[in-house]
């Protein structure tokens, strides 16, 4: 193997790992803000139904 055949193979699969990391992270970032947008709502509606009651 040459030094040009090294370089590709690197870069190649640099571009994979980049490929299955970047879609993951976004995903995960969908659902953290998911969970935060749902725990925001219920925190509001908690709190509204307590003053309600009192």
């Amino acid at each position: 193997m040459t030094l040009s055949d090294i370089t590709l193979l690197t870069k190649k699969i640099l571009l994979g790992i980049l490929l299955v990391i970047i879609p993951f992270l976004i995903l995960m970032g969908g659902i953290k803000l998911s969970l935060k947008l749902i725990n925001a709502n219920q925190v509001d509606t908690t709190s509204v139904t307590n003053t309600v009651k009192r």
